[in-house]
């Protein structure tokens, strides 16, 4: 790579030198004399997945969504004929244990996350998400053949397991071919498209399960597994790359396993990696589109240290007070979005008489928000951060993302409230109040998982992977408690009682990113001095 394709690539000619590009506390000069500049820095290699064309990160796109949308609604769906699941299940088991064909499969998305990630690391994207998607396919089969409670629930536990792809593997993938500056745009269409095309399939569903039958459900997502099994394999090319570290006018710059970049002086690389590679790297020829289909990688060398290290890299990323409240805000949003699912085919079959096939249409305001979402989140957040950057010298902080969150949390709070009155009192409100009131809440749900899932990508500079590992992939343990206990709950107190509470600890964590914006700078300077003692 020579100097004018470096000097291109971060376009900082006219602006600070390569060393003050990228701070390894995690501040990046993200604009300099009005130019964005392309972080990570792209190799001259054609391999490099950063160097993808528009086609082939479409293709990408494609397959990440695809797979991300229908396994996941394969888990949240339950929710439209939970009645007729107590109908068939009822004699045998309790209430609890029924919900826990959603719950618990869900929670343990955050296993297949530790799980997945880490192997990902070692052998490669491609292989393990291949995996990922022929044990989802396998399983909505077995489900769906399912004769007892116990087959229908060891299927979905495996169907989690495998789902937990959606919330590490895949958000890495995207990183991999995504720079800095375009980082949210894309994870807003991840996040939003599930939100929208689950929130328009969520309406029929019902329709298609009272006309065919509950294990209608399954063969719907054999077919569309299968066809993300097509995807995955003719569309995803292995994004794993090694970025060997680059000499260049007396700097090395590096990019990590975990897509983190780091531009050091000659004698900090010397003592961080123990060499420096010359300036010109021969690349590899580009592989022809038969090669990229093979379904396995080269292993990583030091295989067994690296995955061993990835763990480690998840428990270092946890003492960050920023990874910790963002998993919690993410966390209290889902558990919410999930205990509302538990409920509301109920409370409109029975207080609102609405027919079991049209309890879908309470999902109707989904695509409208997910829309929103996405272009707040992604589009309008992309432009805030380069605002907040421009205001601050040309350096982004990681925690101007927090900023973003301020309407989607007084959103989330607004769509709850909307919710409850209408579940709690029938007889005084229209059932549109839920209807409104959850389009609303899906709004702050879909924002708040964009800008988190942005936010870990860089609040860890050195762990990006293992910070995206806990917020994204924990969100599902944490949830857990919220959106099991709602039922009990319910039944305990009242609709407007259980939702108050979790109201409660929804705006209590909301309020504790204020003292967060302002303290986890300290944690990253003070991070950075013992990285680079």
């Amino acid at each position: 790579m020579d100097e004018k394709a470096f000097v291109d690539a971060t376009q900082v000619e006219n602006g600070p030198s390569a060393h003050q590009a990228i701070k390894i506390d995690g501040e990046v000069v993200l604009v300099s004399d009005s130019t964005v500049q392309r972080i990570p820095v792209a190799s001259a290699d054609p391999n490099d997945p950063l160097n993808f064309s528009k086609w082939r990160k479409m293709g990408i796109m494609i397959t990440t969504c695809w797979f991300s949308i229908f396994s996941l609604l394969s888990l949240a769906g339950l929710g439209s004929f939970f009645n007729t699941l107590f109908h068939l299940y009822g004699a045998d088991h309790t209430p609890d244990q029924i919900v826990g064909l959603s719950t618990y499969p869900t929670m343990l998305m955050a296993v297949g996350c530790l799980v997945l990630l880490p192997i990902a690391m070692v052998i490669g994207r491609r292989p393990v998400f291949i995996i990922s998607v022929l044990v989802c396919l396998i399983c909505y089969i077995t489900a769906g053949t399912s004769q007892t409670f116990s087959q229908h629930f060891i299927s979905r536990i495996f169907i989690g397991i495998a789902t937990g792809a959606v919330e590490s593997l895949l958000p890495l993938i995207i990183a991999d071919v995504t720079f800095l500056d375009e980082r949210g745009f894309y994870f807003g269409i991840y996040w939003s498209t599930q939100n929208c095309v689950s929130s328009g399939i969520l309406i029929g569903l019902p329709y298609l399960i009272a006309d065919a039958g509950w294990r209608w459900f399954y063969w719907l997502f054999v077919i569309t597994m299968a066809i993300s099994f097509i995807f995955a394999f003719f569309l995803l090319p292995e994004t794993k790359f090694a970025r060997l570290p680059i000499t260049l006018s007396g700097k090395t710059i590096h990019t990590d396993e975990f897509g983190h970049t780091m531009v050091l002086d000659n004698e900090e690389a010397l003592q961080r990696f123990g060499h420096i590679d010359a300036d010109e790297h021969t690349p590899e020829p580009k592989r022809t589109y038969l090669q990229e289909l093979k379904p396995w990688s080269k292993i990583t060398p030091n295989a067994f240290k690296v995955w061993c290290g990835a763990y480690i890299k998840i428990g270092k990323a946890f003492t960050s007070p920023a990874v910790i409240w963002a998993l919690l805000l993410s966390s209290i949003s889902l558990g919410i979005g999930i205990a509302v699912s538990f409920v509301y085919s109920v409370v409109l079959e029975v207080s609102y008489k609405w027919s079991p096939g049209s309890v879908g249409l309470f999902n109707v305001g989904i695509i409208p928000a997910s829309f929103l979402a996405m272009a707040y989140s992604g589009w309008f957040g992309d432009k805030m951060n380069l605002w907040l950057a421009k205001r601050n010298g040309g350096v982004h902080r990681p925690e101007h993302q927090l900023v973003n969150l301020i309407f989607p949390c007084l959103a989330g709070v607004v769509g709850l409230v909307a919710i409850a009155l209408p579940a709690n009192s029938p007889e005084q409100y229209s059932a549109w109040g839920m209807l409104i009131g959850w389009a609303i809440f899906q709004f702050s749900f879909t924002s708040i998982i964009i800008t988190t899932t942005t936010f870990a990508a860089e609040v860890i500079p050195e762990n990006p992977g293992a910070a995206i590992v806990c917020v994204v992939g924990g969100k599902n343990l944490v949830s857990f408690g919220a959106s099991q206990g709602i039922i009990p709950m319910v039944s305990k107190y009242s609709y407007l009682t259980a939702f108050m509470i979790l109201l409660g600890i929804l705006i209590g964590i909301c309020l504790l990113g204020i003292p967060v914006y302002f303290l986890n700078r300290k944690w990253r300077k003070a991070t950075a001095k013992e990285i680079q003692t």
